[in-house]
């Protein structure tokens, strides 16, 4: 804590010393010729006092709630309240007796109160994000977020997974939502798009040779945000060779008791449920049902959704659409009859795999197509000419030539999957400066208007 110390190393190390601590200044209080105040930094707070007459007088005169300071003063245990006995008192509470003090920097008058319990207008949080971080209950969420993917990184470690970065400057392709694209220098007509997911990249890698990979990877969507859903979103993406539906969904569950033991001592419960797609549309009407008992909705219940189907058929433009997404595999005994026209499109059942977590989806999966001749037969279908599939797809069908490994994988939701484990009503809160659910953003007033000179 302050730098230095922490609290522990305050009570072991300086107890009954000076010491010089820097923060910011909350809750003065001057009681009974006493003065109070506590300071607070990145790592907690501790209460100041103290009764020289002079420099409570300064103090008041000169500090307000907020200022930053540095402070000089002798580590001591604190006295006992009133009426409470010195046994039931907390062990070991300190507090700093003020010796004399330095104001670092000053703040303008505030927009809102520093203070957990203030009831404070969200969008106001958000256009001050710098300040409402600075209030434990908004700060907590990012903190646990940093333990959940240290863990996420340190139990990938020990199975012999790697991480690997892939670009964010990415091609253009026809499916999925709408991309962002950036403007290249290299001319007017030529443009890079900002990637939905890192899925081609990730299959790549798989035919490079890397077994095990993983990424903690931005991915964008030029979509209206929702209080489940961001324009840009943070997703584990990871890809295996050599593996089934099974042994991935295996992992995932080991993964996720893993961290969430780690992070937050909870105690997950596996394996989870399985149902089929077919089973969760009869039974529920829904794809992302909520299973957990009513009278316990503070638990976390985990369900996978396996045996998708890869096609649908829009009878509106009388064409086929990607049910999943185009580089999913169908499960074995459908690839015959579709590489022969044996099969209509939208009876095929696909090696698909969703994690839906009380009544939210947070992964999606699936093993990948490895061979070109059925790459090929999925983009047409979909109703890309040759044409079509070499311009978006070109290189990656090339890839496909030179002897891919089976390979499956999956994208876990980072942001919605911490705001479900943490019980927050927006995804938001486990960001730290989110987009409102139009897509703009309080704080910086983006999106703007082109510059010419860009």
């Amino acid at each position: 804590m302050f730098h230095n110390y922490n609290y522990s190393q305050l009570i072991s190390k300086k107890l009954g010393k000076k010491t010089i601590l820097n923060g910011w200044v909350r809750g003065i209080i001057n009681k009974g010729g006493i003065l109070f105040f506590s300071l607070h930094d990145a790592y907690g707070k501790i209460q100041v006092i103290t009764k020289e007459k002079k420099l409570i007088k300064d103090f008041q005169k000169e500090v307000n709630s907020e200022d930053l300071l540095s402070i000089w003063g002798t580590v001591q245990i604190k006295q006992p309240k009133k009426n409470i006995e010195p046994s039931q008192q907390q062990k070991k509470e300190i507090e700093i007796n003020l010796e004399k003090y330095q104001i670092i920097n000053q703040t303008k008058p505030l927009p809102f109160e520093i203070k957990d319990e203030a009831n404070i207008n969200e969008d106001n949080r958000f256009r001050y994000r710098y300040l409402d971080l600075r209030r434990n209950v908004s700060k907590r969420p990012l903190i646990i977020r940093h333990h959940f993917l240290h863990q996420i990184r340190n139990y990938l470690y020990k199975q012999g997974f790697i991480e690997v970065e892939t670009p964010i400057l990415a091609q253009n392709s026809p499916e999925g939502a709408k991309c962002f694209v950036v403007p290249s220098s290299l001319g007017k007509q030529r443009y890079y798009t900002l990637p939905q997911s890192p899925q081609i990249f990730k299959q790549l890698l798989m035919m490079s040779g890397f077994a095990r990979h993983y990424q903690i990877d931005k991915s964008f969507r030029n979509e209206d945000a929702r209080s489940n859903r961001q324009i840009e979103f943070s997703q584990l993406d990871l890809e295996m060779s050599f593996t089934s539906t099974k042994k991935i969904m295996i992992l995932t569950e080991k993964l996720l008791k893993y961290v969430l033991k780690k992070t937050l001592n909870y105690q997950l419960k596996t394996p989870f449920p399985i149902l089929t797609y077919q089973q969760v549309i009869k039974k529920y009407g829904t794809d992302k049902p909520d299973l957990r008992n009513p009278t316990k909705k503070d638990e976390l219940n985990f369900l996978w959704i396996t045996d998708w189907p890869l096609f649908e058929y829009n009878e509106e433009t009388k064409k086929y659409e990607i049910f999943r997404h185009p580089f999913t595999i169908p499960q074995k005994k459908y690839i015959k009859p579709l590489l022969n026209n044996k099969i209509k499109p939208e009876k095929v059942i696909c090696e698909a795999f969703d994690l839906v977590c009380n009544g939210e989806e947070v992964l999606s999966g699936s093993l990948r197509i490895y061979q070109r001749e059925l790459q090929e037969k999925v983009f047409t279908i979909l109703g890309y000419d040759q044409q079509k599939q070499k311009k978006y797809f070109g290189y990656f069908l090339q890839a496909l030539e030179f002897a891919a490994p089976p390979h499956g994988g999956f994208g876990l939701g980072i942001d919605r999957l911490l705001a479900i484990v943490l019980n927050l009503k927006s995804l938001k809160e486990v960001i730290a400066f989110p987009k409102n659910i139009d897509g703009s953003c309080s704080l910086t007033g983006t999106p703007n208007y082109l510059d010419e000179k860009l």
